[in-house]
């Protein structure tokens, strides 16, 4: 009976042995960094402008603007709590995203929900004008 405890001691120890000399784990890793998620997706128009909504004169070809859909952006003009946000909007066919502030209102027959119209400098950075019509994700930042 003492050879088959001490057995089982001998079997035990090198087991925690075993276990307790595994290769340690690597604690030094860089984490890996969850992409930014996209809550809205929609098309991408472009237009000319320089007064809108809400109540901002802005220069499209200088500046990164949009103006939100109608649906999103709800009925009322000057002081709209959506006016002046910032939003983030990636082109799904390239990947290439731009920075810029809402200013203005897209029309419902012409935007639907989830889509933006873009200043030409904010259209440039992630398309060609030419294409005239982006499918994108954004979100707010």
């Amino acid at each position: 009976m003492v050879k088959f405890i001490s057995t089982l001691l001998v079997a035990a120890t090198l087991a925690v042995a075993s276990f307790t000399t595994a290769a340690p784990v690597n604690k030094t890793a860089e984490p890996k960094i969850k992409a930014a998620s996209s809550d809205f997706s929609g098309k991408a128009t472009w237009f000319t402008d320089s007064y809108g909504s809400c109540n901002y004169h802005w220069n499209g070809d200088n500046e990164n603007i949009v103006a939100l859909n109608a649906h999103q952006m709800g009925s009322q003009s000057w002081g709209n709590p959506e006016c002046n946000k910032r939003v983030r909007i990636t082109n799904k066919a390239n990947g290439k995203s731009v920075e810029a502030r809402i200013v203005d209102t897209c029309p419902g027959d012409e935007c639907a929900f989830g889509s933006l119209d873009l200043s030409p400098k904010a259209f440039k950075t992630i398309g060609d004008l030419d294409t005239g019509i982006l499918n994108i994700d954004w979100y707010y930042i």
